[in-house]
């Protein structure tokens, strides 16, 4: 199974949600798709536009590959759950985002080795049929300091 998320975004994302149809169509495994507040969607793939964020995690959880846009709620769940990563940015030129910021992720996620990031959809079916392998020693740099915390709040109960 694929999983695609496009965000909370208020805008649509046919771009990604379009090609991801075509490739369930062609490759016959099972996609699911979270719309959002898109008013895209697919004819080919299951989806939905919101659900709790457990359920959510759950189906990451059973992914084979995790597609989605270049936010970091999307991108980091992915990277903690090791699920084989493939982004892409949504980008102002079609009308997907206010400006180009989710590039700076994407390519924060080339450079480490996390994923990889597609600008051209016609990449998009040759990505999903043999998609990056997980990144498996993923720490978000909140994890250090969550660390400290709890010694010094134990130092403290102590």
């Amino acid at each position: 199974m694929i999983y695609v998320t496009v965000g909370t975004m208020f805008l649509d994302f046919p771009r990604l949600v379009n090609a991801m149809d075509e490739i369930a169509r062609d490759i016959g495994e099972q996609v699911i798709v979270q719309t959002g507040m898109g008013t895209t969607l697919p004819a080919h793939c299951e989806h939905f536009d919101f659900k709790p964020r457990e359920e959510v995690l759950e189906i990451q959880r059973g992914a084979r590959a995790v597609v989605c846009h270049a936010g970091i709620g999307c991108v980091s769940d992915a990277l903690r759950m090791q699920r084989p990563l493939i982004v892409v940015p949504r980008l102002k030129r079609y009308n997907e985002h206010m400006n180009d910021h989710q590039m700076e992720l994407a390519r924060a996620v080339e450079a480490r080795g996390w994923g990889r990031v597609i600008l051209d959809m016609r990449e998009l079916a040759a990505a999903c049929a043999d998609p990056p392998k997980p990144h498996e020693h993923y720490a978000p740099a909140s994890a250090a300091l969550i660390d400290e915390l709890k010694s010094a709040i134990a130092g403290l109960t102590r």
